[in-house]
């Protein structure tokens, strides 16, 4: 049998992740004491709020020391893909499983990213939403009829049904009502 990991994209953080393998693993608890980041990664990531850790500057080094110190202690006990992949943000944690990016350099990578994704839109009302469950031209469609508050469009295709909208919070905010009452499973 072959394994492959595959590691998330931002949006997937909740607080308390990780916190089990913390307690309990000395090679997941080594890779955060050792993420050398300017805020204190444990705290965030263990308890919150929410919507700290929800901020761009945030949740990429969170989500990234959570799956870089998984898979070094999958790594610890054996456990190897033949295969890894990541879904945007998660794309740099593979890089770190296939051995492209050590531990420290995954995480300060991905928070210098996360610090430059966040000054971008500083002082702008802006907003992103994943939605579930619907095709593009829905999607296209809704963005056109909400752009009367604002630019939204639809700016990254993961997978069939899986469609991230972004543009002016507003505009954001609009489309993804219009996208619910068509039939959304989710707009997030």
């Amino acid at each position: 049998m072959k394994l492959a990991f595959v590691y998330a994209g931002q949006g997937s953080q909740k607080v308390g992740m990780g916190r089990d393998f913390y307690d309990q693993y000395p090679e997941y608890r080594a890779v955060l004491d050792n993420a050398g980041l300017d805020f204190d990664l444990k705290t965030l990531t263990f308890e919150g709020p929410i919507e700290e850790l929800s901020q761009t500057r945030y949740t990429q080094p969170c989500m990234a020391a959570f799956a870089v110190g998984v898979t070094d202690l999958l790594y610890a006990r054996g456990i190897r893909p033949c295969a890894a992949a990541g879904l945007s943000l998660g794309e740099y944690s593979a890089l770190h499983c296939a051995g492209v990016l050590d531990a420290p350099s995954a995480i300060s990578l991905v928070a210098f990213r996360g610090q430059a994704m966040a000054q971008a839109v500083q002082g702008r009302a802006c907003g992103m939403a994943a939605v579930l469950g619907l095709d593009r031209e829905t999607l296209k469609k809704a963005c056109e009829e909400a752009s009367e508050l604002g630019v939204v469009e639809c700016t990254n295709f993961n997978c069939p049904g899986q469609i991230v909208i972004s543009g002016k919070k507003a505009a954001v905010e609009e489309a993804c009502e219009e996208l619910k009452a068509a039939g959304a499973k989710r707009a997030l």
